[in-house]
């Protein structure tokens, strides 16, 4: 006799425990279940086993260890082993009607329920109250099947065994057709994507000629209108504000010590007249030192004598008080003779002029310290400029109106005010400084900007010829001369490329439909076309869409 061992999962059905149970070549059949199954807590699936080991003459046995199992199995009439290779038992007693779960099927054959008004009565046994102890037996291979219990008055006859009804899987089904779905899913996105998504990419690369297009326009912000035959762009004025912020250092230098003071008398040797000095009036040493009057004076005349045929001249004379031009211990003088700037040289002359001899000049002090010179704040400004012309340059492109082109060699700024601290002259070791900068631009219509270089180039390409690349991304535009009204006149130059002449609409329309190596023949049969690349989305299909309008076609130009 042949067993044979099954071992189930713990989340095994009662369909795959019965397939693997009509697959089984043993006479007699283990069937080890985890204790973590809950397929043997239904009553439904262990009749439905026993059902299965008897259609297919096998006897079955559950090893397993859980008691409602058991039970269970009791109740059917099936075999339980403990363990693999223990002896098999079956229960003879049957299970109280109040034990009873809800799993449990009513077959056709089970007697009908009592009628609740006539109750059958139930014959008193010993050790009534309790449920009666299960019993078992051991149960060897040939012996037969346990008889039914003798027919007697306190005997309740068993109901015959009926075939229960076929459950089905409905997980397996529930999964069959979840694949179902994903497969219409997928033969459903094929189709849409060769009939509905395709598309294709044709780049057409061509032999240009090359054409040195220069020209030159002017820009009017007035102007709502443009005139291409002159040459003239309506425009428009971009603004923006930046406040700027910077730091420096002051360069600048001061003399704080005191000036030097002191006397001196001033002579008249020139005439026989008087003359008024006004304070400030200058009076130079000897080593170029200056001394100025504190106050006004008058410097009397001459006087001339004869005596012994001799002219004598006796010089007017007045005391007047001096301090030093500036501040420093060189205006420390000793006793000099003293000239008067500015005067004619018969004047200045120290003999016959009017000059001055002051005495000890004292009381000069040298202290330089650093202050703010106007250098300082020019410089500053020239560097806070030139780091924030690439940020007004992008604040100005981003307020460009949409559908028009900045002119960006027109940018330009104008600062509006500067405020140093502290101001020029102060004493500072260090300042700051900040600038409020309006920024312009001008900015033309796209279409009307492209238009005039289409019109320039095409009277220099020919008409014959197609223009494949304008050069407008590559063009130099510098800024000439202003003009009234804020208009400025710009030049323009730029490499245009040209050849034969190309419908990109008509070329798709050629090529819808056809396979790769087809539409590749074609478009490289064009007039002027070197090589062509084709690109088809989905890959896996090798024809172009069937609709030109699917179809996108490029010309990429082989410059020379």
């Amino acid at each position: 006799m042949k067993d044979d061992a099954l071992y189930l999962e713990a989340d095994e059905d009662i369909t795959s425990a019965i397939d693997k149970l009509h697959k089984s070549n043993a006479t007699t059949v283990q069937i080890v279940v985890p204790k973590r199954s809950t397929m043997l807590q239904s009553i439904i699936n262990l009749k439905l086993l026993k059902k299965a080991a008897e259609s297919d003459n096998k006897k079955l046995v559950l090893v397993t260890g859980d008691h409602i199992a058991t039970d269970l199995a009791g109740r059917v009439g099936l075999a339980v082993a403990p363990s693999l290779g223990a002896k098999a038992v079956i229960t003879e007693a049957q299970m109280p009607e109040d034990l009873k779960t809800a799993d449990e099927v009513i077959e056709e054959t089970d007697p009908e329920p009592p009628h609740p008004e006539t109750p059958t009565p139930v014959p008193p046994t010993k050790g009534a109250g309790r449920p009666p102890m299960l019993k078992r037996r051991p149960l060897s291979e040939d012996s037969p099947p346990p008889p039914p219990p003798p027919d007697g008055p306190d005997q309740t006859p068993s109901p015959p065994v009926v075939k229960p009804p076929k459950v089905p899987n409905f997980g397996l089904l529930k999964k069959r057709l979840i694949w179902v779905g994903l497969l219409v899913v997928i033969i459903v996105g094929l189709v849409l994507a060769n009939f509905v998504f395709a598309t294709a990419k044709v780049v057409l690369f061509v032999q240009a000629t090359r054409t040195d297009v220069s020209t030159t326009f002017s820009v009017n912000p007035t102007l709502s209108q443009s005139n291409l035959n002159s040459g003239t762009l309506a425009g428009q004025t971009v603004t923006v504000t930046h406040t700027l912020n910077g730091t420096f250092t002051p360069t600048g230098t001061q003399n704080i010590g005191t000036k030097a003071t002191g006397t001196m008398t001033v002579y008249n040797a020139y005439d026989e007249s008087s003359h008024p000095l006004v304070a400030g009036t200058r009076f130079a040493a000897p080593d170029g030192n200056v001394f100025l009057l504190t106050a006004n004076i008058t410097v009397p005349p001459a006087t001339t004598t004869l005596s012994g045929g001799h002219v004598s001249v006796t010089p007017g004379s007045v005391q007047a008080a001096v301090q030093a031009d500036q501040n420093g211990d060189t205006y420390n003088e000793a006793p000099a003779t003293y000239t008067i700037p500015g005067l004619p040289s018969s004047e200045q002359s120290t003999s016959s002029g009017i000059y001055g001899k002051g005495s000890q000049m004292t009381g000069g002090t040298t202290k330089t310290v650093k202050v703010v010179a106007q250098a300082d704040i020019t410089n500053e400004q020239a560097a806070l400029l030139a780091k924030d012309q690439g940020a007004a340059a992008k604040d100005l492109a981003s307020h460009v109106p949409a559908g028009y082109t900045a002119m960006t060699s027109s940018l330009a700024n104008t600062v509006s005010s500067a405020s140093p601290s502290p101001a020029v002259g102060a004493q500072a070791t260090s300042g700051s400084l900040q600038l409020s900068v309006a920024y312009t631009e001008l900015a033309v219509k796209s279409s009307d900007y492209k238009s005039f270089v289409d019109q320039a180039e095409r009277q220099q390409v020919g008409s014959a010829n197609q223009i494949y690349d304008d050069g407008l991304s590559a063009a130099q535009i510098t800024l000439g001369g202003k003009g009234s009204s804020g208009s400025q006149t710009f030049s323009f130059t730029t490499e245009a490329f040209s050849g034969a002449k190309l419908n990109t609409s008509t070329i798709a329309t050629q090529l819808k439909g056809h396979r790769y190596g087809d539409a590749a023949n074609i478009a490289t049969a064009l007039p002027g076309v070197t090589q062509a690349t084709i690109n088809i989305w989905p890959s896996w299909d090798g024809s172009l869409p069937s609709s030109a309008g699917k179809i996108k076609v490029t010309i990429s130009v082989a410059k020379q």
